[in-house]
């Protein structure tokens, strides 16, 4: 699984189904304190699951994941106090110099996860978009741990699934990061963060299927959806970088 970044560093988010990328500096890390034990998954006792046999179990107690079952709604994680007490990780396009670099562990360690972004939208996908995997399916999934970049505007929902025979009571903590970041204003120097001749942290977000909610969400909080990723280097691009980089700034500038 990843690692946390330090000041200084370079954060790429690459946006899979548009060839582009999000380009970071991160100027400070808000919070020191990275570990996070936040209790049990939001399972509310009595709510009905679908399950891996076809039919449906409920809950039998808070925070408990029964046998054989899944949610297939995304589940988000309330906190008292956040901007979203229903949903710590989402931010408003106003926080558009933050972003959540979240590193989720889960136990028992063998329960299936995936993420939904937006939240409701399936993105683990086979064969182009022939195939919708997931929690639900016999692959698509990680076990025990999840990583995930959160950015402004945009609502990600979590999946989670059990597939013993056994009820299982769950456990979750967070590693986490509150990143302050900024965009370069070099745009020779983005270039470089893209094609890997400076270090930096490479993050795939983790979509499929680029939808209008996403792309909407980026030009709301960033003014733009990315920087094209070129193979090598492109003197052409860097007028339409240069360009980019004075929008965002005056996003920024607010």
């Amino acid at each position: 699984m990843g690692r946390l970044l330090r000041e200084g560093e370079y954060l790429v988010v690459y946006i899979p189904p548009t060839s582009k990328a999000l380009v970071f500096r991160v100027r400070a890390v808000y919070n020191k304190y990275h570990d996070m034990p936040y209790g049990p998954l939001p399972l509310t006792s009595g709510t009905t699951l679908p399950t891996y046999d076809g039919g449906t179990t409920n809950v039998p107690a808070d925070g408990v994941l029964p046998a054989r079952s899944y949610t297939y709604s995304g589940i988000t994680f309330p906190y008292s106090g956040a901007y979203d007490s229903n949903d710590m990780w989402y931010l408003p396009k106003d926080y558009r110099e933050r972003v959540f670099h979240v590193i989720q562990h889960v136990v028992p360690e063998f329960v299936r996860i995936d993420v939904q972004v937006p939240n409701g939208i399936e993105q683990a996908r086979f064969q182009r978009d022939k195939v919708m995997l997931g929690v639900p399916r016999d692959f698509g999934f990680t076990r025990g741990e999840i990583e995930m970049i959160h950015l402004p505007e945009l609502r990600v929902g979590y999946r989670y699934g059990n597939d013993t025979n056994m009820d299982v009571k769950t456990f979750v903590k967070f590693t986490y990061a509150e990143y302050v970041i900024e965009v370069p204003e070099d745009p020779k120097e983005v270039m470089d963060v893209l094609l890997g001749k400076v270090e930096r942290y490479w993050f795939t977000y983790p979509v499929s299927a680029y939808v209008t909610a996403i792309e909407e969400a980026l030009k709301k909080t960033y003014g733009f959806d990315g920087f094209r990723v070129p193979r090598k280097y492109a003197p052409e691009l860097i007028e339409e970088y240069s360009k980019l980089i004075r929008e965002v700034r005056e996003v920024f500038k607010g």
